[in-house]
């Protein structure tokens, strides 16, 4: 993957806003989150019940491409529905008792089990339709998207949650419920006090949609829109993380230094002689359909 000017250009702008973010984070912090504590704001809420999916959807792009891709191989075909559907009954079932704890609706526990089910099948519906769609060179290209995505999954929790056990940092939220902000630390200093605040969650796996900054690389259509692309993603990420804020389960330092690990990570995997490897084979896998008739269905 090749960044363009224009993305250098933007990468370099969010860079120099995130430094200037955590230097005033580290006097702001607190004052921020006490200025910003909204905890029953419906849109903050939503963000908190989905803002993570992307970092888990490759998943899901995986099972909706082995369904056609390996049409025969039975057990790569049904493995790949078996994981469209397991991904996203796991998703839901995480998302709207999140919803349902923060009263933004009232069901029972088999209410809420039966609503992931209907959920997880109207999305297993629609994401088999989309792929059902797609020919085996947008199936080759869509599966190492989706390789990479799991992947960065894989990397964001290692590294995430690694973080936050060494900076144990104390959540703002569950300081205000106790009255009792003496347990505050700043976020250049490790080893807090107790908690898992730094940096976070939510934000870093809201960072899984950068993969979609891989679509340039594979698709024509998306080429010369890539600062489209980039600024949409990076649009999502911010407005993320400053709803983590407001629904007080994060402080800006969280949310930000969340953001920059996980672009470093992004690119350092999408400037790996590994990805140019697996472009490299990409292509002689398509060119090889693309001779051969045969091997397009």
């Amino acid at each position: 993957m090749k960044l363009t000017k224009n993305q250098v250009y933007l990468l370099s702008v969010l860079g120099i806003a995130a430094i200037l973010l955590l230097g005033v984070a580290a006097f702001y912090d607190l004052p921020i989150d006490q200025a910003l504590y909204a905890p029953n704001n419906p849109v903050a809420i939503f963000f908190e019940a989905f803002c993570y999916w992307p970092l888990y959807l490759p998943f899901v792009l995986l099972g909706m491409v082995w369904t056609f891709l390996y049409r025969s191989n039975p057990s790569r075909h049904v493995f790949g529905e078996l994981l469209v559907i397991t991904v996203l009954f796991i998703l839901w079932n995480q998302s709207l008792p999140n919803l349902a704890q923060r009263k933004i609706f009232t069901l029972s526990s088999a209410g809420l089990s039966f609503a992931a089910l209907v959920m997880t099948f109207l999305g297993t519906l629609i994401a088999i339709s989309l792929a059902s769609r797609w020919d085996k060179p947008t199936l080759l290209r869509m599966e190492l998207v989706a390789k990479f995505g799991i992947l960065l999954c894989i990397a964001d929790n290692l590294v995430i949650n690694l973080l936050k056990i060494l900076w144990n940092r104390a959540r703002f939220d569950e300081m205000a419920a106790s009255g009792d902000f003496s347990v505050f630390s700043p976020w250049y200093l490790p080893g807090g006090n107790g908690g898992t605040s730094f940096p976070s969650g939510h934000t870093a796996a809201a960072c899984g949609i950068l993969v979609l900054l891989l679509l340039p690389s594979l698709f024509a259509f998306w080429r010369g829109k890539e600062l489209l692309l980039t600024s949409c993603c990076y649009l999502y990420i911010a407005v993320s993380g400053f709803f983590r804020l407001v629904v007080g389960r994060h402080f800006l330092s969280d949310t930000v230094a969340a953001a920059v690990l996980m672009t470093f990570l992004f690119l350092i995997m999408a400037h790996s002689r590994r990805f140019s490897l697996a472009l490299q084979r990409l292509q002689e896998k398509i060119s090889s359909v693309s001779e051969d008739p045969s091997k397009k269905e």
